[in-house]
């Protein structure tokens, strides 16, 4: 039997591998195996993408059709009391559609666009669309994302100091030091094998700094575990040796940097023992770090969602962390920091519609929180989460009356979830659609389900975090049912709505009107077949990068040399933060929930919890219900570093509650020295699913979802991170009420 071959990308995770899917003429996937030819992951995959052959052949459970609740009638009555427990009946795709188009238009014409809110959890290539369906209902913005807590509060401060609206990840394949800061790229992306062989050849140091003691900290040249929230201090500090040894390009900083006399001033007392007094580390590991990034460059520096993301101080630790990047200098170099040009195009005006001459923290624009957190409505552009929960149950200050979440699972994606549940099930909100691949606990509360296809299943992709590179994807297999993909769902609802918006028939055209209006690849579908990859390089067709785009005038929009910020340099002092109440230079905060802030709630709740760290085989809260993916860690389980497990009487492998100010969670106790003593690490999936093929049972929405332990307030005050990886627990045995 011949076996269709498809060249395609997975976007299980945000490695974004490429892949090649073999299909029979059942339309079953009979393998998936690495694409050796993609000049990105070079025949890398891992097990979670493998797994999509049973996500797409096993339909049990699987959301096929678009289902209406029963007894909830747009017309009639709705019973909101009902959600979650009433069962649903099938519609068609054209019913669905004209039930959501109606409710949104009702609902802007009787209370303005605001009160329809549109939801999305992490990005699955359909970021921009959701952003145009939004100007197309009279919104700006996302809507709501938890871009608050989720890699923008480490992106503004790269824009606002470098220049860079990225997450600035770094050449780790050419560099003379790899720096991995609160991340784990031995979980998903290629390039850390070829890490540990140029280490190997004495090419590359590696720097680790993470809470966790992880993969790549075994391998490290230093691995540093600072205290949760702590690492401005420590970023700090080594911005103070830098300094202090010269270990910096003087040219380079008197020409391209701004406020470096002022800078120098800051760090001056934050000497390497002030630094590890805070952050429960040594001075010498903060010695050794700042000597080898200083000595050994060019540094790739690498930095996950967990220094300065999720932390009450997110915006300040982010910010310390762009002024060591920036004074380090290897920007838009090879094995530095490459600057990626296509990056932007996620958000570009034309895609997203949304008018550039306008100011997004405008006084006449209403968000939800963007008065407490006016930094998050102008570079954020969502509503605050907390404050949109708070408007569904309490209809202040402006009612929500619909609820509409794609990709987004929010009673496992937001902080303080009892909130969440509480916020879902509101009478005051009239409509809960959900489109997502399974029944998830927010889809049980939805009054309207639409099924999704996978990255098998359809031809939509962006090259969002591909660097300088146009990737060729396709279809694999026919999505099963009546599942779309979310490019489709965004075209009809948006012809719905303005279709002169929409003047695309399908994904196809989408696809290729992006590369004609972007690049100037002017395409059939089968032309864009017929390479692997292009480059997006300026004159860049064999993908030459070119180094240094700031001495030529690529980076900024006036096309003058310099980097795209105020001063046309990296700012060290940024005058524009401080603008929004930021001091100018970067500073260390001490998290509003911790030891420290707090010893008086420690006494009760004296442990550090991080909520969220990364497991092989989850993204996020998704597939724990798919075997291949579940069978790896088939229990919720809690890292706990021994010293706290013979504290408080707890042995490895048993149930254990973590409970918080906000609830409490059960897991197993996972006693290692993987952890920080004095921290708790949950990972992020919840378990929310059961896995029957494993005969392993699901935990919901409530039982172990790290989410309930984490404060929605007090937030960072400009931009509303929350402490999703610093806040206050405690830990005993057993599973109590649970």
């Amino acid at each position: 039997m011949a076996l269709k071959k498809t060249r395609t990308q997975c976007t299980t995770c945000h490695a974004r591998c490429g892949v090649i899917v073999y299909s029979d003429e059942n339309n079953q996937i009979v393998k998936i195996e690495g694409n050796p030819d993609n000049v990105k992951s070079h025949g890398v995959i891992c097990g979670s993408g493998m797994s999509e052959r049973e996500i797409h052949n096993n339909l049990e459970g699987r959301l096929l059709y678009p289902m209406k609740r029963v007894d909830w009638d747009p017309q009639g009555e709705r019973h909101p009391e009902n959600r979650g427990k009433s069962e649903f009946e099938r519609i068609s795709w054209d019913e669905a559609l004209d039930i959501i188009a109606a409710e949104c238009m009702r609902i802007k014409d009787q209370y303005g666009p605001e009160a329809i809110i549109t939801g999305q959890g992490t990005g699955r290539v359909a970021n921009h669309w959701h952003c145009r369906l939004n100007s197309s209902l009279g919104l700006e913005g996302w809507s709501l994302v938890p871009t608050h807590v989720c890699l923008m509060p480490h992106i503004l401060p790269n824009a606002f100091t470098l220049g860079i609206f990225s997450s600035g990840k770094g050449d780790s394949r050419h560099a003379g030091c790899v720096v991995a800061w609160g991340e784990n790229p031995a979980m998903q992306t290629t390039w850390a094998k070829e890490v540990y062989a140029n280490q190997r050849a004495g090419k590359t140091k590696l720097v680790v700094i993470d809470t966790r003691f992880q993969d790549m900290s075994k391998h490290a040249d230093v691995a540093i575990q600072p205290r949760p929230g702590t690492d401005a201090a420590l970023a700090l500090a080594l911005i103070h040796e830098v300094i202090e040894n010269g270990w910096y390009d003087v040219e380079f900083v008197d020409k391209w940097t701004y406020g470096f006399d002022e800078l120098a001033e800051r760090v001056k007392d934050w000497t390497p023992e002030r630094a590890a007094e805070v952050c429960w580390i040594t001075p010498e590991e903060i010695r050794e770090a700042a000597r080898i990034m200083g000595t050994c460059g060019p540094v790739a520096m690498n930095i996950g969602l967990g220094p300065g993301c999720m932390h009450t101080n997110a915006i300040q630790n982010g910010r310390a962390l762009a002024c060591l990047h920036g004074l380090l200098g290897h920007i838009d170099v090879v094995g530095g920091t490459p600057v990626s040009l296509s990056f932007s195009v996620m958000l570009d005006d034309k895609i997203t519609l949304w008018d550039g001459t306008k100011d997004p923290g405008r006084s006449d624009l209403f968000t939800f929180g963007g008065e407490e957190h006016p930094l998050y409505k102008s570079f954020g552009r969502s509503n605050d989460p907390h404050a949109v929960f708070e408007a569904m149950i309490t209809g202040e200050p402006r009612p929500v009356k619909a609820f509409i979440a794609i990709a987004n699972d929010p009673l496992l994606c937001y902080e303080n979830t009892n909130l969440t549940y509480k916020a879902m099930t509101s009478p005051n909100l009239d409509f809960v659609a959900v489109k997502d691949f399974y029944m998830s606990p927010t889809a049980k509360l939805a009054d309207l389900l639409l099924p999704s296809a996978d990255w098998a299943e359809r031809c939509s992709y962006d090259e969002e975090i591909d660097g300088n590179l146009l990737l060729t994807f396709d279809q694999a297999v026919e999505a099963p049912g009546e599942c779309w993909d979310d490019w489709e769902f965004f075209l009809h609802w948006g012809k719905r709505i303005d279709p002169e918006h929409w003047p695309w028939n399908n994904t196809k055209e989408m696809v290729l009107w992006r590369l004609k209006e972007f690049y100037d690849l002017d395409l059939t579908w089968d032309e864009f077949q017929s390479k692997d990859w292009r480059s997006t390089e300026p004159g860049g067709e064999k993908g030459d990068y070119i180094e240094k785009k700031y001495e030529k005038g690529i980076m900024r929009p006036d096309g003058q040399p310099g980097f795209a910020t105020p001063t046309g340099r990296i700012e060290f002092w940024c005058q524009a933060l401080a603008d929004f109440g930021y001091d100018p230079l970067p500073d260390y905060v001490e998290p509003m929930e911790s030891p420290i802030s707090q010893p008086e709630l420690a006494e009760e709740y004296p442990l550090i919890a991080v909520t969220g760290h990364r497991v092989y085989s989850f993204f996020h809260s998704a597939w724990t219900n798919i075997p291949a993916q579940r069978k790896l860690y088939p229990d919720p389980f809690a890292l706990v570093h021994p010293d706290d497990a013979r504290a408080y009487g707890i042995t490895d492998g048993e149930w254990i509650t973590i409970t918080s100010p906000r609830g409490h969670i059960i897991s197993k106790a996972a006693v290692t020295r993987e952890i920080k003593k004095g921290v708790v690490a949950v990972p992020r999936p919840g378990w929310r699913d059961e896995c029957p093929e494993l005969g392993l049972p699901g935990y919901g929405w409530d039982k172990c979802n790290g989410n309930i332990l984490v404060p929605s307030t007090p937030a960072e005050p400009g931009y509303g991170a929350t402490a999703m990886r610093s806040s206050l627990c405690k830990i005993e045995a057993g599973r109590g009420d649970l």
